[in-house]
């Protein structure tokens, strides 16, 4: 089942959750299509990073008013490597950033970006209702916070009010370029937890 509704009409990125199917299972996430917008395409072709920073909710239904029981959030990145003629991917989670490879064509890159993904989400409350809210924020990352993250994978921190500055210009040109946020949403049936 597709999830998302996109902030605009032409985009056709498509976000699934997929409940629990019974005792000790974990639901399962995916996203198709994420670059169904060719401006962020270009951009990802043209070099400029994408960040993809996704968050799954889990929600108890108890009538009136409904609670948040538990939260994940993970971030895929995905840069053009002109000198390899590669595209790299990474998965950044809890802290931890994991290599997910390098791959020659942004159609081979997208499809490890889409493929499925256990949560470890899961009800405690036998007998309740539950359901989940997924969403997923895409946008495209000036090259200065992709340095960023590579000298935070070299255990290098810090920065100057000068490459501040500097990034805030080119995220002013990335918005120029038809590099803005996109955001989409949605949320699963409701189901009943079972042990």
């Amino acid at each position: 089942m597709g999830l998302a509704r996109p902030a605009r009409a032409q985009r056709r990125v498509s976000l699934d959750v997929t409940p629990p199917g019974g005792a000790g299972s974990a639901p399962t996430v995916s996203a198709t299509n994420l670059f169904a917008d060719p401006d962020m395409r270009e951009l990802v072709r043209s070099g400029f990073p994408a960040s993809m920073k996704f968050r799954l909710e889990l929600w108890r239904a108890s009538g009136l008013f409904n609670s948040l029981e538990s939260q994940q959030e993970w971030e895929l990145i995905i840069q053009y490597d002109p000198s390899l003629q590669r595209y790299r991917v990474v998965r950044r989670q809890r802290g931890r950033v994991e290599d997910l490879g390098s791959f020659a064509t942004l159609t081979t890159a997208q499809g490890m970006l889409e493929r499925p993904l256990r949560a470890g989400l899961l009800p405690d409350r036998e007998g309740s209702r539950y359901y989940y809210t997924l969403s997923l924020d895409i946008e495209a990352l000036s090259v200065s916070d992709m340095a960023q993250l590579e000298r935070w994978l070299r255990g290098v921190r810090g920065g100057t009010a000068a490459s501040a500055l500097g990034s805030g210009v080119r995220t002013l040109m990335l918005r120029m370029l038809g590099g803005e946020k996109q955001h989409y949403a949605g949320r699963s049936p409701a189901f009943t937890a079972e042990k």
